[in-house]
């Protein structure tokens, strides 16, 4: 199980996510759907955690194109 620690100081457990969408395009926060049916709000920061440490998110490697 990987719990990651959100912006508000509580915790949310990442195999539970379900899906993460945002309620209005013109706001800031998301909504995590939880497989319990509770969705939980949460923030850009949050999301990007969550995805990081679902293993969503790949980490880039710098390009070395040879220039100096």
């Amino acid at each position: 199980m990987a719990f990651v620690e959100l912006e508000d100081g509580s915790w949310i457990n990442t195999e539970l996510v379900e899906l993460i969408y945002k309620t209005q395009l013109n706001t800031e926060f998301w909504a995590a759907s939880m497989a319990n049916g509770d969705p939980a709000l949460i923030t850009d920061a949050d999301r990007a955690r969550i995805l990081k440490a679902a293993g969503f998110v790949k980490i880039k490697k710098e390009k070395d194109d040879g220039k100096d």
